[in-house]
């Protein structure tokens, strides 16, 4: 009977330590996770490790196809243009931090229109850091430019047998697509009367490890109205050149509103 004693006290202590170390084990994989979750949010907020890229494009813009160059300066200026037979330029969309300014310049028309006028501005929480972070290939939190405070809105929603993991915007709602090499792959958000996804694909080194991806496919629909965009990239350039972050109107361009610009485009 003695013995019995003595034994009971060690198993339920054996018990107790065994739960313990389980609660331990458990507690350390969370933290674990956690951490690489923080990591990979911050590896995704963070600027690229160049200020400047420019790239030919060829666009395809729901069947209809143009040739163009991208150029971007980070912070500053982002400008895609369009030519007529990859020669002549006829078009011209510049995204300023201020600003947004279109130019027909086969007809010598010019708009110029603010963040706030956009369709689906509020929806989508569109302003220049956006649009950077679209074509930079960087996931955002709408109205956070500082990394610190953009990753308390940021969550990884869920990872799939696939590595890719599901990150999440709290406020706006926006889900970002991460592979396993932690590359951004696609982001997206839907809502009442419109759906906005861009995917990314053929992604290739530059600046050493750095890697970009030469292939985007943007989508909007709202309503009956469906727009597919369709980028490829060539000739892709991280080298600081001398071209300016503002393009100068000329006096024979006729400043008119965005409606009458995209008509004259046939947009």
């Amino acid at each position: 009977m003695r013995s019995i004693r003595y034994i009971i006290p060690v198993l339920i202590a054996a018990l107790l330590l065994g739960g313990c170390r389980s609660q331990s084990a458990l507690r350390k994989q969370k933290a674990k996770e956690e951490q690489e979750s923080e990591r990979l949010i911050h590896t995704l907020l963070e600027a690229p490790p160049v200020q400047e890229l420019t790239a030919s494009l060829s666009l395809n813009l729901s069947g209809t196809k143009v040739s163009g160059q991208l150029r971007m300066r980070r912070g500053r200026s982002i400008q895609i243009s369009a030519s007529m037979l990859g020669l002549v330029e006829i078009a011209r969309i510049e995204f300023l931090p201020e600003m947004v300014v279109v130019m027909d310049k086969f007809h010598n028309l010019y708009s110029v229109c603010h963040y706030a006028d956009i369709p689906y501005r509020n929806e989508l929480g569109l302003d220049f850091e956006v649009v950077q972070a679209f074509l930079w290939n960087r996931i955002f939190a709408p109205g956070s430019a500082n990394v610190a405070d953009a990753s308390t809105r940021l969550r990884i929603d869920r990872t799939d047998d696939q590595g890719k993991s599901y990150i999440k915007d709290i406020e706006y709602g926006y889900e970002f697509v991460a592979n396993a090499d932690k590359r951004l792959e696609a982001l997206g958000k839907s809502g009442s009367g419109y759906t906005f996804n861009i995917d990314y694909s053929d992604f290739t080194a530059l600046s050493g490890k750095w890697e970009y991806p030469l292939g985007v496919n943007c989508q909007v629909k709202v309503s009956d109205f469906n727009l597919n965009v369709q980028a490829r990239m060539s000739s892709v350039s991280t080298e600081n050149k001398t071209w300016p972050d503002r393009t100068q109107v000329t006096r024979r361009m006729k400043q008119v509103s965005i409606d009458e610009l995209l008509d004259n485009l046939d947009l």
